[in-house]
């Protein structure tokens, strides 16, 4: 049976991505997402997750990072919830992709690729929470950059 809407809570380990990765690909399957859509989500995930982990938090310890899978129509929704620090990653400036690889500044690069891999990102600030809404259509062309 297909579910709409899949929710997980993981913690901000690096080895819950691979969780979170096995719960997509069942919710990519279920509803016919494959290909480079598919790709494209699962890399989205990984930097949207690994920077939530790795940079989010002020303070050690566990913290729950809460994410919804969903398809609404014919887009794929993507929702990432945590209570990190406040960080907007839509702000993120484009990283330098011409100089010398070895002239650039470290960091951006995932962030620009999930801005070019999805159709649409939203960030908002509500109370102490970051949430971060990324939508694919399922049906549009997929760029190749």
């Amino acid at each position: 049976m297909k579910h709409p809407e899949v929710k997980v809570t993981v913690k901000n380990r690096i080895e819950d991505l691979l969780r979170v990765n096995s719960i997509f690909e069942s919710f990519a399957t279920q509803h016919d997402i494959g290909g480079r859509l598919r790709y494209h989500l699962l890399v989205s995930i990984e930097e949207i997750l690994t920077n939530i982990i790795k940079y989010g938090f002020d303070e050690q310890g566990v913290h729950p990072i809460h994410i919804t899978f969903r398809v609404v129509v014919d887009n794929v929704e993507m929702e990432f919830e945590d209570r990190g620090r406040e960080f907007n990653p839509l702000e993120v400036e484009d990283p330098d992709l011409v100089s010398a690889i070895e002239n650039r500044q470290l960091g951006g690069l995932g962030i620009h690729l999930v801005k070019k891999m999805v159709d649409a990102a939203e960030y908002r600030r509500v109370g102490d929470k970051n949430i971060l809404l990324l939508r694919k259509s399922k049906s549009a062309p997929t760029p190749t950059s």
